[in-house]
Formats: structure tokens, sequence, C-alpha cells
């Protein structure tokens, strides 16, 4: 006897200290195998150097994902500094920028130093960035507080605007004989002051200066008058309330009283750090305190240009070497710059692919078919279990969207067909995605070769800051054969005495798939139903359903009703038809292990009349 049976399921994929200005200078001498901060800044090649002119040419590759172009390196202006600025890399290969170290020319004031740095890239597939640092190789040496003015073009290759931001502006230790006591002091009371303290702050602040100079003026705490020796705090001599030089080393501001020559960082507008991601416009200013080169971990990044051009100028108010109010004096200033890059398309690709394990399909037939978990060509870990392997091969046919996850509504790039190995790639321009934190593959197939599914239809995938290439976005199909659901269907006549049936149906009877001949009516038939999972993935919300026959139903010539012995009724679902009644055998919801299989059992009496009474013949 045949009944109608199906099953509902769900697989589950499941510096040194140095005086300035003629006086003595101690300086350790850069190590250039030593490399401090920034980093990544890509490779740089130069070819062709001029120590005089300040030029440099070469190559570069990119940091990131590698593109590769040429660069040039030009001084524009050179005040306040010798003719000569080393360049290192002078030749050959380095890994980390270009750097230029600009030396002070003691007989000028008003120290200003100008660069452009232009790069051809080879490719238009990337998106390149210029970098700019304080020193990429340099271990030594420090720099001063100056005005930075940053102009920059952008790469008419890209359609994409160019855009200047901070990219790096950590907290880091300020350089004592760079800064002076105007910021690094402190007022303890009303007679005493504190040099020279430990202050960690972003290098990179606002530009609050005034345009024609500077309100930042240095001096040591030692040099007031009044203050002597080392000692510390300081209580200097207050004439009408106001500070003065003990010697004519170093400048004060106007009205030095206590509070206008400590200028704490923590208090007022002016100056405030910038932080990162901080947009600069094209010709936009910014300040840079003064740091030892190998704690300098700032990185300016331009996105997109083509060429950029740094102005450097001194702005600070006097120094520790000359008595005069000199203003914007510096020393050694080094800076650096280098290119990273980033592809110009989200690429998203992966393969469709038949989950069989690498078993050979063109062998399976419906003995195999029907075969359980621990016999034949299934006892294999790679077959039906969500994951390209080795063994297995792409399939054709099918079609890739890249698709909005709440709307399904497709992006610029779609129906990406597989070829015949099953691979695809999808490129969408990077401008196409801004804003989005997700975005979704969905895999179609209207072929009949490859209907059932091993993994979901539609795959969430969260973007990540700087990635760009999404691989391996694999979706598993296979052949009907090769279903993760065997059901086998058993049967066994019996007398319908629940007496020789009980405790269960499980044991008592002799359950066999062959045909059942010259059953008489009111005789009873009971059913095993074996439910295997010969995936290696789990079968969540498994329900069993078995529609009992019923007379004159798909050419059934008598009705058949649910009798006892029940096997398990904490199996079978609320709404599964009650003894006595001709309907459906439901099952509760269930979960089918990976490799597992599950028996379930049920009586049912053949024939038109039914008694409640048991042991009835």
């Amino acid at each position: 006897m045949t009944a109608r049976l199906f099953a509902l399921l769900n697989i589950s994929f499941s510096c040194s200290i140095w005086v300035k200005r003629g006086l003595t200078l101690t300086f350790i001498a850069a190590s250039f195998s030593a490399q401090s901060a920034p980093s990544e800044l890509g490779s740089i090649t130069v070819t062709s150097s001029n120590a005089s002119t300040g030029t440099a040419s070469g190559t570069y590759i990119a940091a990131g994902s590698g593109a590769t172009g040429r660069f040039t390196l030009v001084r524009n202006e050179n005040i306040g500094y010798n003719s000569n600025a080393e360049i290192t890399p002078s030749s050959g290969t380095r890994t980390n920028g270009i750097e230029i170290r600009n030396d002070s020319n003691t007989s000028i004031d008003r120290d200003k130093f100008e660069y452009t740095f232009t790069i051809t890239p080879n490719d238009n597939a990337s998106i390149h960035t210029i970098k700019i640092g304080q020193a990429s190789y340099s271990m030594g040496g420090n720099s001063e507080i100056a005005r930075q003015t940053l102009s920059f073009t952008q790469n008419s290759q890209i359609s994409l605007p160019v855009q200047a931001t901070i990219k790096n502006n950590p907290d880091v230790p300020y350089y004592y004989n760079a800064m002076g006591d105007y910021f690094m002091g402190t007022k303890l009371n009303a007679t005493q002051l504190n040099s020279q303290n430990a202050v960690f702050n972003p290098q990179l602040r606002t530009d609050s200066s005034n345009v024609n100079g500077s309100g930042l003026y240095y001096y040591n705490i030692t040099n007031l008058a009044g203050a002597t020796g080392s000692q510390n705090p300081y209580s200097p001599t207050l004439t009408n309330n106001l500070v003065a030089l003990s010697s004519n080393n170093g400048v004060l501001p106007p009205t030095p009283t206590f509070e206008n020559i400590i200028k704490s960082i923590n208090n007022g507008s002016t100056y405030s750090a910038l932080s990162s991601n901080t947009a600069i416009s094209n010709g936009g200013t910014y300040v840079s305190y003064g740091i030892e080169n190998s704690q300098s971990n700032y990185v300016v990044a331009v996105r997109n240009a083509n060429a950029v051009t740094l102005t450097y100028e001194g702005i600070m108010n006097g120094n520790i070497g000359i008595a005069r109010n000199v203003v914007g004096e510096t020393f050694n200033e080094w800076i650096s710059f280098g290119v990273e890059s980033e592809p110009l398309n989200y690429v998203f690709s992966g393969t469709v692919f038949n989950d069989n394990g690498g078993i050979n399909d063109s062998d399976i037939n419906v003995k195999k078919d029907n075969a359980t978990i621990d016999s034949g060509i299934y006892n294999n870990t790679n077959f039906f279990n969500g994951t390209f392997d080795s063994a297995e091969s792409g399939i054709a046919g099918s079609t890739v969207k890249l698709v909005d996850c709440t709307t399904n509504a497709p992006f610029e790039t779609i129906n990406i067909p597989t070829n015949i190995v099953g691979k695809y790639e999808i490129k969408i321009p990077i401008a196409s995605l801004t804003g989005k934190s997700t975005v979704c593959l969905i895999e179609e197939n209207s072929g009949s070769t490859y209907p059932i599914r091993t993994t979901n239809e539609k795959t969430v995938i969260s973007l990540t800051t700087n990635k760009y290439n999404y691989e391996n976005n694999n979706f598993g199909r296979v052949i009907d054969k090769n279903t993760a659901l065997v059901l086998e269907k058993e049967q066994a006549l019996n007398d319908c005495k629940i007496s020789s049936l009980l405790p269960n149906l499980e044991n008592k009877l002799a359950y066999s798939q062959a045909a059942l001949s010259e059953v008489t009516p009111g005789q009873c038939i009971a059913y095993k139903i074996t439910a295997t999972n010969r995936a290696n993935l789990s079968i969540n919300h498994f329900v069993l359903q078995d529609v009992l026959q019923e007379k004159n139903v798909n050419r059934a010539i008598v009705t058949s009703k649910l009798a006892n012995p029940i096997h398990q009724a904490s199996e079978y679902a609320a709404d599964s038809v009650v003894i006595g009644n001709n309907g459906t055998v439901k099952t509760v919801t269930s979960i089918l292990d990976p490799r597992t299989k599950r028996s379930f059992y049920f009586n049912t009496k053949y024939g038109t009349t039914y008694s409640n009474t048991p042991d009835a013949p």
C-alpha cells in the first residue's frame, strides 16, 4: 500500500638636545637602517636626484594594493635653509617613502620651504593617495613649531574628487627645546612657576596664529629675572606684576604676566588639536608642534591627487640662541612623502559549485540514491557540506546579482552569469556603495540540472574599511539524486491486535519495502518511515507528513484510517490525524543532525469499517 509522503525541511548553513643659532650643536646622526614613524608610505625608487636644487624623480610601488607609478619631487622655494637638501634615498630603493631633510641657514629668519610631489600612476584601476609625514627614516633630530599650507590637484583620470584629510594624529611627547615654557610650563600659584612639564598631545593643531606672524613665543623659565640655578619650581622677580628676562636669552610675549606667559594647551580654544578624518581644504593651513622625529606619527593623506604642494614655515617668535625678536626660526626640518593605493572598484567573486564531495554523478542510480549514510559513495565528509572543496567543480547556468540587502534592489553591476566552470566576478565602483555597511549576493539558477541548494541563495557581506576585494562567496548545488534527505518507507501487515504489538511498533513486526498482496479489508498495515540526512549539514525544522489514502482519491479503492497502537505519541504534532480518522500523519518539528537517521512508526486500518474495541478481528 502506498500513501502520499512528503517532508518539510530547512537546510541549516547553520633627537638629541641642541642649542640653536650659532651656539654649540650636538647632533645624533640619523640611522637610516632604522625606520621610524610614519609607516605605509610605499616603496620609492629614486633614479635621479639633485641635493642642491632639492629635486628627485623615480618610480614607486604604493602601499596598500601595490599599484605602481612614477613621481617627481620639486623644490619651489627655500628661505632660511642651506641650498643642499638631503634626500633619502638619494638613489636606489627604500621601502617607506622619500624623506627630505632641510638644514638651517642661520643668517636668515622667517624660515620657509616649499615642495611639490607629483605622481603619474601606471594604471587607472586604483585610487592613489599621496601621504605626508614628518620623518620616515631618521631617528635623530626634531621639528619646530611651523605652519603648513597644503595645496593639491586632482588626478584627472578618475572622476572621484580629491580629498585631503588628517589620517593619523595621535598623542605624542612634545619636545621642550622646540616648544619652550610658553607651552610646557605651569603656573603653580600667584608667585611660582614650574618648567619643562611632560606633555603628550596631538602634534597637528588648528592654525590659530595671526596672518602676518604668530602669537607663539619661546623662552626658558630659568632665564627669567629672579630665577636661579636649576631649582624648580621658580619664583621669578615681578615688576608691576610682570616677569622679565634676566638676560637676553629668549623673547617674552607682550604684557608678560603669569597668565600670559603660560599658555596651557588644555585651556582656551587656540591651537586646538586636529582629530583624525578632519578635512583640509585646498590651500588650507594647519600647525605642527615641535616633536622629536622618532616620536612623530602624524599622517596627512590626499586621496586621488595628481600633485600636492606643501609649504612649511616657522612661526614662533624668539629662540633660545638669539636675543632679538626673530620670527619663524626653525632648524633642521625633515618631511616625507609617500604613496598608498586602493582599488577603484569593489570586487565580489566566487564559484557556483557542485557540492557532491567529488563523487561521480553519472555513477549514481536509484539504489545508491536510497542508500544509507554508512554505505557507498555518500560516506564522504565533503558531500553536501556547503563548502567548496578541492575535489569539487564549478557548474554553469547560474546568475549572481549584487543587491541591497533590505530591498533586493540591484546595484549598478548585476546579472553576472557564471562561466563554464562556475566562476563569477562583480566589479562595482566604490562610489556606488557609499554609505553602505552591507551588501548582498543572490544566486539564481532556472535550470533543472542542479535544482537543490546546499547553501543559502542570499549571502550577506559586511563591508570593511580599506577592504575592497571580497572573495570566496560560493554557492553550492547538487543534482536531485544527491539530495540531503532520503526517505525510505517500509510496511508490515498485522492483525490489529494491540496486545501483540505493544509496547511499540518498532520491534514486533518485520518491515519490508516489498509490495503487499491479498490485503483483506479490516486488516492493519503498520508503516516505518526512515528519514536519513546524508549531508554534512543539519536539517532544521524537519517535519514529516504522510497522507493516508482515501477511497476515490488518486485511484485508491479503500480508505485507511489511523489505528492503535501509537509508537511514540510525543513524536506527532497536535494537528496530526487522530485515531480512527483518515487524514495526514504529521510529526513535530525537529532537527535532523548531519549524517544521522531517524525512524517514525504508525499503524493504519485498511478497509471501510473500524472498531474501537481492542483486539477486534
